[in-house]
């Protein structure tokens, strides 16, 4: 009887602790911090499309201009001041938003490259201020 009592003793434990790890907030109605790094990063980040044509595979990149057109299912030609580039824009990250080639959009995403060419992997779209 001892040992699954301290079994169930354990487990509760176990399982407290990880819920907090997860991300779940207790709801006691105080507000919660969080902090965190806000600075320069080591890391590049490509802001335009004619550097996102010529950087490595997997480069980050935050691209502000306009979506042109649909060229496929999730395929679109995004364009910049500096060129146009191809995107891959899951569906899921339209987030209900409703684009025209005349509403400025941020992607956030990494360079895909191919033999044959250059695309942008989306990862978030969002609405430029």
């Amino acid at each position: 009887m001892n040992k699954i009592t301290l079994s169930m003793l354990a487990i509760t434990l176990s399982l407290s602790a990880f819920c907090s790890q997860a991300g779940f907030q207790p709801t006691t109605g105080e507000p919660q911090l969080r902090g965190g790094f806000q600075g320069p990063s080591a890391r590049q980040i490509i802001h335009d499309v004619v550097s996102a044509l010529n950087a490595s595979d997997d480069t980050q990149v935050e691209l502000t201009g306009h979506i042109m057109s649909s060229i496929g299912h999730d395929d679109y030609i995004f364009r910049d001041s500096t060129g146009d580039i191809k995107i891959e824009i899951d569906d899921d990250l339209w987030l209900g938003h409703t684009v025209t080639p005349e509403t400025q959009v941020i992607i956030r995403g990494e360079v895909d490259k191919d033999w044959s060419e250059v695309t942008i992997d989306a990862d978030s779209i969002q609405l430029a201020p």
